[in-house]
């Protein structure tokens, strides 16, 4: 109601000459108040009253059928806002008081004047505007509340969710907000949307709420067949769903159903976890085991349901001969033995899935922490920082929820192997490269002198065995070869000079001219008096 709008007013006095001047003789108008009609007696009054339902009565104490006291409670109980000013002679004070005490503003003793009803009035005018305001007020704040109730739902079980919760204080806030759920027997599901966390990467916010609010609209339909449910989004890839047990369907059977429904209606799946049965207060207790039971999706990959009271807990025990295979993990991966590390991490892996009961889901991730790190550590050892500084900036910036699964940790790892070992290939690959250099210029140099693979092996700091191995890998030749064609090389640029062939056999460590044509003849199919004529005989002849 607006506080500002007109008021009505009427008088009832069995003087006529009273009500009159009341009524005419004050400009009520030009107070906002409009004058809605005069009565002579109470009973009158009454009917006055019932017809017109002023805000403002103005009645003499006194009057015959019925008194201004008995009107005054009547008036209290037809229009409780409504304000009663009594006219009263100084022989009724009590009379009057008892009046007040039902309910009256005011009263106002013979003999009156104008100004005086005037003034009186307006006061009652004040207080009622002033109440009006205050209801107003009032009505929008409670319209603001029931607004944001469901906010206030949302955020009372969220609280619910992460807290232990006082007995009683749960029970009064469940009875103000009143959620539509039976405050015992209560259970939570903890609902994951598979993969969500990289998929929302790749489109729209808008495109990502979306999906939200599709998949929270198929669970509650699901879940509303059967069961109460208040569904809260969790994380931006998890929502939460507290219900009462359902009737005739277990949780389990209710859970699947939700499964199966986001599967045939999107192209996403969720994993769900469900805790036990449990009170208001200790919502917070159900949650953490639906928590760990969903953690052991792990194990599945997704697109199931994990009850907790159907998991059973181990203490986190390290798989058989976990030093060792990690000793043989940092060789294979050192030595840039690709084929062997993936295989290590096989049969780590293997013997992760033996176990029975399962290791808990956190153990599995320190673990798979640990040999991330422990293969980093590895590799650092034979290739610079800077080569590894994404495979490190992989490991540590993975975040948990991203493993989705056993063999996503299987995967990276596997990942990590394969990118280490070739790194460690080309970083053996160049350094063989500078090794092998150097002994081709350690052969150059000294071609007037008899060499073996060992005086090169000697000057590189190389075992023989490994240099020639080696050499032939990098050169694709022997090095006894790789000799033979520098010395046949430097012997033709030296015939192009004109040079005396037994000079030349000298010079290239031939002590005998004749073992030297030999050679000669078997690398270029010519003797080197024959490479001679022709090649230099030709250079003449131009």
């Amino acid at each position: 109601m607006n506080p500002e709008s007109n008021l009505k007013i009427c008088f009832i006095d069995d003087i006529r000459t009273v009500i009159e001047g009341m009524a005419r003789q004050i400009r009520w108008d030009l107070h906002g108040i409009t004058v809605c009609g005069t009565a002579i007696n109470g009973l009158e009054g009454m009917t006055l009253i019932h017809d017109c339902r002023p805000d403002i009565i103005l009645t003499d104490i006194r009057m015959p059928k019925l008194d201004g006291l008995e009107l005054t409670r009547r008036v209290k109980e037809l229009l409780p806002q409504s304000e009663v000013i009594l006219l009263t002679g100084y022989s009724d004070f009590e009379y009057a008081q008892k009046a007040i005490q039902l309910g009256a503003f005011d009263f106002i003793t013979k003999p009156f004047s104008l100004s005086g009803i005037e003034e009186v009035v307006l006061k009652a005018k004040e207080k009622i505007q002033n109440e009006r305001r205050k209801e107003n007020r009032m009505a929008e704040m409670e319209r603001k509340v029931m607004e944001g109730l469901p906010i206030l739902r949302q955020e009372f079980f969220r609280y619910l969710l992460h807290h232990k919760a006082d007995p009683q204080e749960t029970k009064r806030r469940w009875a103000y907000l009143n959620p539509v759920l039976d405050p015992c027997h209560l259970f939570v599901m903890v609902i994951e949307i598979d993969g969500f966390r990289d998929a929302s990467s790749r489109i729209s916010v808008g495109e990502s709420e979306l999906v939200r609010f599709t998949l929270q609209n198929i669970l509650e339909d699901t879940i509303t067949l059967s069961a109460k449910v208040f569904i809260l989004r969790d994380t931006a890839t998890r929502f939460s769903a507290v219900l009462n047990m359902p009737s005739g369907a277990t949780a389990m059977d209710l859970a699947e159903d939700c499964c199966s429904n986001v599967r045939r209606f999107t192209r996403y799946t969720v994993s769900i976890g469900i805790g036990l049965p449990t009170h208001a207060h200790d919502l917070s207790v159900s949650y953490e085991q639906a928590i760990q039971a969903l953690s052991y999706h792990l194990y599945t990959g997704g697109d199931a349901v994990m009850s907790y009271a159907d998991v059973k807990f181990t203490a986190a025990v390290p798989p058989p001969h976990l030093r060792n295979k990690e000793q043989e993990l940092i060789r294979a991966l050192q030595a840039g033995g690709r084929d062997e590390a993936l295989e290590i991490l096989d049969q780590l892996f293997h013997e992760q899935s033996l176990q029975q009961p399962l290791p808990k889901p956190e153990y599995l991730i320190s673990l798979f922490y640990e040999i991330s790190f422990i293969m980093l550590r590895a590799l650092q050892e034979r290739v610079p920082y800077g080569d590894l500084e994404d495979l490190d900036i992989m490991i540590r910036e993975r975040p948990i929820a991203s493993l989705a699964s056993v063999d996503d940790m299987e995967h990276m790892l596997k990942d990590i192997a394969v990118q280490g070992c070739r790194l460690i290939e080309r970083r053996t690959r160049s350094q063989a490269a500078n090794i092998i250099q150097e002994a081709v210029l350690f052969v150059r140099e000294n071609l007037n002198r008899e060499l073996h693979s060992a005086d090169a092996a000697r000057h590189v700091h190389l075992s023989t065995s490994y240099f020639a191995h080696l050499f032939k890998k990098v050169t694709g030749r022997t090095f006894n070869q790789f000799v033979i064609q520098e010395r046949m090389e430097q012997a033709k640029r030296l015939l192009l000079e004109d040079r005396q062939v037994q000079d030349i056999a000298e010079s290239l460590g031939y002590l005998e001219r004749r073992y030297f044509s030999d050679v000669f003849k078997k690398y270029t199919g010519l003797t080197p008096s024959e490479f001679k004529q022709a090649h230099v005989g030709n250079s003449l002849n131009l």
